[in-house]
Order: structure tokens, then C-alpha cells, then sequence
């Protein structure tokens, strides 16, 4: 078996999250790649492919772009941005997965970058001011998604305790608040919008647990489509 279907293969047995991990990683490697060629040939302006796959903030520019909504969802600042990403992802999510199920988990993370989206948008057309100055006008979803899914676990188990090495058992809550804090310290600016898309994102992540509290599960929507992509794909492979 060589390497690619040896990945295939984890991939269609794996779990959600790493499904979630392979199809960052894939969207990142084949970004750098079309970024790697565009610049060889000189194509276009610098690292075209990368933000040709973030979301917009311009109405304009998300016509022009109409797959930004879905490849956002699993795009990153950077390398180190995606690693980061990639290691609390696979972390958290793992203990998600004790409380919550697999559609949650996918529910919560594509309904976090959707929130992050339309509060990305709403902020830029609510403040003009922000559109003036040199902040980027597009921006990757994926820390936004893991946060939602990082807020719901807080809320619904706050007093549960992870090992962590050299220090012992910390509550989630606290491990939550730290990684929060640390993946905006790893943001390349201080822009408002940014801020307000993370902020929209926990408020996802918390609705989620409050709302399922009370019997209304709001992913149930992302799990009808999934099955629905799912059944395609099958009969695809079936023929």
C-alpha cells in the first residue's frame, strides 16, 4: 500500500476529528502548492491562492468567490497557526467526543465558522472606519471553528480535568481560557473584525450547550446535509 492510500484509508476509517485534521491539512497543502507554482510563474500578487480561499468580508468579492464559504472553514493564519490548530483540534476535539457525538462535533464546528462569516461581514459593513485601514479583507475560519467546539466543551464540562505534562490535572475551563488566549496572541493584527469572529464563534459554542440542555440540538441541520453529501458520494462509489 503506497502513502496515498495508506492517508485514504485513515482517512475513511478515521473519526470526525481526523477527518477534520486530514482536510485542513489537505486545503493547506494545496494552497502552498498553487502558491509555490503562481509564484514560479509569476502569477498574480503574493500568496494569491491562500487568500483566494479565506473569506471575504466584501459582498463583491464573495460573489467572485463563491467557494470561500467551505474552504475558509479549514484554513489558517499560517504554518505554525495550523499546527496549533491541528494539535488543540485533535486534543479537545478527542474529549469533545466523550460528551458529545460526532454529528455535534461537525455541527459545532461548521455553525462556528458560519457565525465567524456573517459577524466578519457585519462588523466591516457596520464600521467603515475599519475598511480604511491596511487590515486584510478576508480571513480563515478554522481557530474560529475549534473554539466554538473548545467553548461548547467548557460549558458543558467545566470541572473535568485533562493531564497536562509537568504541571497534572487542569480543569477545562481553565485549559479552554489559555489556549483562547494564546491563539489571539498568534493573530498577525490587532483588527476588530478578527476579534469579533472569535467572539462569535464561542457564543456558537456556548448556544450550542445551552440550547441541547433544554432538547433543541441546532446541528441537526449541518448532520441532514452531511447524511445527504454522504448518500451521493456512495452511490458515486457504488457504480
Amino acid at each position: 500500500m503506497n502513502l496515498f492510500e495508506e492517508l485514504k484509508n485513515k482517512y475513511r476509517t478515521g473519526d470526525i476529528v481526523t477527518r477534520l485534521v486530514f482536510i485542513n491539512c489537505a486545503v493547506f497543502v494545496f494552497s502552498l502548492t498553487l502558491d509555490i507554482v503562481f509564484t514560479l510563474c509569476a502569477f498574480g500578487q503574493d500568496r494569491l491562492a491562500y487568500i483566494s480561499l479565506n473569506y471575504p468580508w466584501s459582498p463583491w468579492m464573495l460573489a467572485v468567490r463563491p467557494w470561500t464559504p467551505v474552504t475558509s472553514l479549514f484554513t489558517s493564519w499560517g504554518l505554525w497557526h495550523l499546527l496549533f490548530n491541528m494539535l488543540i483540534l485533535y486534543w479537545l476535539g478527542g474529549v469533545f467526543l466523550r460528551f458529545f457525538t460526532s454529528n455535534a462535533l461537525r455541527g459545532v464546528y461548521i455553525l462556528g465558522g458560519v457565525a465567524g462569516m456573517l459577524v466578519f461581514t457585519g462588523v466591516f459593513l457596520s464600521f467603515p472606519s475599519i475598511q480604511e485601514k491596511d487590515w486584510p479583507g478576508s480571513i480563515p475560519l478554522c481557530s474560529a471553528c475549534i473554539l466554538a467546539i473548545s467553548t461548547a466543551l467548557a460549558f458543558r464540562a467545566p470541572d473535568s480535568t485533562e493531564p497536562i505534562p509537568l504541571i497534572g490535572p487542569v480543569k477545562i475551563k481553565y485549559i479552554v481560557i489559555t489556549l483562547a488566549i494564546i491563539d489571539a496572541a498568534m493573530l498577525p493584527d490587532v483588527n476588530p473584525a478578527t476579534d469579533a469572529v472569535h467572539l462569535g464563534a464561542a457564543l456558537t459554542g456556548w448556544a450550542f450547550n445551552a440550547l441541547l440542555r433544554k432538547g433543541k440540538d441546532i446541528t441537526t441541520p449541518v448532520t441532514a446535509v452531511a447524511v445527504w453529501i454522504d448518500r451521493i458520494f456512495n452511490r458515486k462509489s457504488a457504480r
